[in-house]
């Protein structure tokens, strides 16, 4: 019987966090998690993880091995890593910390910087797929750093992820992670406007979702958020208020690149107004509502009449 590896760190058992850590933990790995709030640990504590109070004592136990963070956002992040209680102040040189978090490039590369210091090695994988992906193990890993980091690490990446991608120097990975969140949260916001348009030109809901997924209008996030549409019932599977949040990295993101994202900014109006009404801890498809209450908000119109004939031309008749 083989002995065990080094203890495995997790920092962040939130929505997506928790389905992650329970696949390693069910491959028989010796986990030690840590939550800002403890209850939401709890049933990772009772199939057998352990606890530690701060970062840092998380750091000390998995020193040596991996530690995983999946944070809501880069101060979040920064805060594990760095702060009084922080995990770089318990871990030793040749710990990895692969960071989970949707962040900026730039912010990767500053952990990167900070950790390497102190000689642990940093990998930025942010993962693409839902709740559901993450319990069964279907996540989308981008993947950005050292390729003999990545290849030290890729057999905890195969517990949750059907493909892990090596994309290149950290950094690399969130920002494949935005261009995926760019688009794909773009296509939800772009889907709810079409359905409402259908509404308001009498069609039905169910049949115009059917013949866009058979025709041109086809889009994974269409398929995977047609349920919620119908039903207009949003089970949080990725939070609407994340969806947000990610836009406004792609926007920063893209003008350090110099580029622009506006049709991006534009898409962004949407999530905020879905928030402004209350859904953002709704699921990213609540965006149709905010749709849905702009149509009935406005002013009703006669259909458009074809207008007087071009200058020049003959009246009919």
């Amino acid at each position: 019987m083989s002995e065990p590896g080094p203890p495995v760190g997790f920092v962040g058992t939130g929505a997506m966090g928790a389905p992650i850590a329970g696949r390693l933990l069910s491959a028989g790995l010796t986990l030690i998690v840590h939550n800002r709030t403890r209850d939401r640990a709890e049933p990772l504590l009772g199939a057998g993880a352990r606890w530690a109070e701060t970062p840092r004592e998380l750091g000390r136990l998995a020193s040596g091995g991996t530690i995983f963070t999946m944070l809501s956002d880069a101060r979040a992040v920064r805060a594990t890593l760095f702060g009084r209680t922080g995990v770089e102040k318990g871990a030793g040189a040749g710990t990895t910390v692969v960071d989970l978090s949707t962040v900026l490039p730039d912010d990767s590369r500053s952990f990167a910087e900070r950790l390497g210091r102190r000689g642990i090695h940093f990998l930025d994988v942010p993962v693409g797929g839902s709740t559901d992906a993450a319990a069964e193990g279907r996540l989308l890993a981008y993947a950005g750093g050292s390729e003999d980091d990545l290849a030290r690490v890729r057999p905890l990446l195969d517990r949750f992820s059907r493909r892990v991608e090596w994309l290149g120097p950290v950094g690399s990975g969130a920002s494949m992670k935005l261009v995926n969140n760019m688009l794909s949260i773009g296509h939800v916001a772009l889907a709810a406007e079409a359905l409402t348009l259908a509404e308001a030109f009498g069609l039905g809901r169910e049949r115009s979702i059917a013949l866009l997924l058979d025709g041109g209008g086809e889009s994974r996030m269409l398929s995977s958020k047609q349920e919620a549409f119908l039903r207009q019932e949003y089970p949080a599977r990725f939070r609407l208020a994340l969806a947000r949040k990610d836009l406004g990295l792609v926007d920063r993101a893209a003008r350090g690149a110099g580029t622009s994202a506006r049709i991006t900014r534009e898409v962004r109006r949407l999530y905020d107004e879905a928030i402004a009404q209350g859904q953002g801890e709704q699921d990213v498809a609540a965006v149709f509502e905010g749709a849905l209450a702009r149509r009935r908000a406005a002013p009703s119109r006669a259909p458009a009449s074809d207008g007087p004939p071009p200058s020049g031309a003959s009246p009919p008749g």
